[in-house]
């Protein structure tokens, strides 16, 4: 991994201070499909027992912005399944990074070039997920950048909330890694 390039200070972003503004407020369109969506995981998880995920596919796919092979930031405060998801998707071929906290999702998300897809927790040590995904959808060059939410937070209310959040993907966890790595593909427009 080579060390992260020195952004300008419009270009950098900064988890451990407080925004500029806040979140912009859902309309009750986008607030009304975020629940209708995470709801129908719900039949889902009483047949499985495990909440499949709920992924965008994403009508094109999205080159990585290396050019070579997509890069994905890994936001989970468990090392051990953090390392987990990171063998498997680096077997699959993909470049990693994690992050624990706001100091290390400040460098990761700062790196030059910047990441491809985020799969984010929402229960981090010193951070709220959600209040980090309403961050980089406020951001100019980051509002774009596919998120999917990786936690165990798994009721209809956590999924729409992540949802309305701008999120492109819910798993919850325990997941199967198959299914983690089918959101990712759909969310990136890869199958």
């Amino acid at each position: 991994m080579s060390p992260p390039a020195n952004p300008t200070d419009e270009d950098e972003l900064d988890f451990t201070r407080e925004p500029a503004a806040p979140a912009p407020t859902p309309t009750p369109a986008q607030a009304a499909e975020a629940r209708a969506e995470a709801k129908t995981g719900t039949p889902q998880l009483e047949k499985s027992g495990f909440y499949v995920s709920i992924a965008r596919r994403s009508p094109l796919m999205v080159p990585p912005r290396n050019g070579e092979k997509y890069s994905l930031l890994v936001v989970e405060d468990d090392p051990d399944l953090a390392q987990l998801v990171i063998d498997i998707f680096m077997t699959a071929g993909f470049e990693m990074h994690w992050a624990s906290n706001k100091a290390e999702i400040n460098q990761q998300m700062n790196r030059r070039p910047g990441v491809d897809l985020v799969l984010l927790d929402i229960g981090l040590p010193d951070a709220n997920g959600l209040e980090v995904l309403q961050r980089i959808r406020l951001h100019p060059k980051l509002a774009k950048l596919p998120v999917i939410m990786m936690t165990g937070r798994s009721s209809a209310e956590d999924v729409a909330a992540g949802l309305v959040a701008g999120a492109d993907g819910y798993v919850s966890k325990p997941f199967q890694m198959s299914g983690l790595v089918k959101a990712v593909q759909q969310v990136l427009g890869l199958k």
